[in-house]
């Protein structure tokens, strides 16, 4: 079943690379349609389309992985760490997976999390925050602030050097967290930022753009997970969850947006982007062409552009 209504649709532009084609024949063989599906479906949609589209790299990590959970206030929260052979303890990573506030995990995430880690020989600490509609809007951020606080903490109990940077990074809805987290936590030392979804209006010239089923994430995609995600209309209205509504970005630290070029959110970066250039925030963009939202949770699926992202997140980390 596909994640749209509309079972007949193909890809039609021209723009498709050979990995999007593959990436699209598993996400409408695998995913649910939003008509009727509840959010128990959705999420195992996604787990079996992530399986499969890594399929062949699940196991290959060469570091060691390991599993603990973080004490908040009412809660525990799961994190998983990778830490590559030959690592370097300059520098952690906290990333938090997208899915939309409502789906995915470390697990779903797990390939390219490793996958980052073994290539820039860099720890990296994948965060299991709540998901919605459970826990909604703030619990999941707050989750993130509170856990990215813990490691800035006890960041040395991680592998790392007590000088070491920490930076965030997340895809999809996990760079909305990400790069709010940069604005309410101040030590940050850097953001990657992954096809975020950052103009919560959805308005921006790319929605109207890909907002056809062949693109797999549909505007009416994300306005479903939003309506899962946040608990009122005055959520959206709050500059922690609206990026572009914060009035201040020049005391934020440098960033890396890679963006997919047939993806609704591919401008949403576009804007932020000028937004911190404008205010004096060092940053770089990577178009990857060719490629959906998606490409980036599926090395397995996507190689040739993953590597394109994955070289332009080791040479950013380099130049720190």
């Amino acid at each position: 079943m596909n994640r749209s209504s509309n079972l007949s649709c193909s890809y039609r532009d021209s723009r498709f690379t050979d990995e999007a084609k593959a990436y699209y024949q598993l996400a409408v063989s695998d995913e649910p349609s939003l008509d009727n599906v509840t959010v128990k479906d959705f999420r195992e949609g996604e787990e079996k389309l992530f399986a499969e589209a890594n399929e062949r790299l699940i196991g290959t990590f060469k570091g060691t992985l390991k599993e603990e959970q973080v004490k908040i206030n009412d809660a525990e929260i799961p994190i998983t760490i990778y830490t590559p052979i030959d690592v370097n303890k300059n520098k952690v990573v906290i990333y938090f997976h997208g899915g939309g506030w409502i789906s995915s995990s470390c697990k779903t995430h797990q390939t390219i999390v490793n996958t980052l880690g073994d290539a820039t020989k860099t720890i990296w600490i994948s965060v299991e925050y709540r998901l919605a509609p459970e826990h909604k809007y703030p619990i999941w951020l707050d989750d993130a602030c509170d856990v990215t606080r813990h490691i800035l903490k006890n960041k040395v109990s991680y592998g790392v050097n007590p000088t070491a940077k920490v930076g965030v990074a997340g895809d999809s809805a996990g760079a909305q967290i990400s790069a709010s987290i940069c604005h309410t936590i101040k030590n940050i030392d850097f953001q990657i930022l992954v096809n975020g979804f950052f103009d919560l209006t959805c308005e921006s010239s790319s929605h109207k753009e890909f907002n056809d089923p062949m693109y797999i994430l549909t505007t009416t995609m994300l306005n479903w997970m939003k309506l899962h995600a946040f608990r009122d209309a005055n959520d959206l209205k709050d500059p922690r969850a609206s990026i572009f509504l914060n009035k201040s970005f020049d005391t934020l630290p440098p960033c890396l947006f890679i963006v997919a070029e047939l993806d609704p959110l591919r401008d949403d970066s576009y804007a932020y982007q000028q937004l911190l250039d404008k205010a004096g925030v060092k940053t770089k963009c990577l178009l990857i062409k060719g490629v959906l939202h998606d490409f980036f949770v599926c090395p397995g699926t996507c190689p040739k552009a993953c590597a394109q992202a994955i070289n332009a997140i080791q040479q950013f980390l380099s130049e720190l």
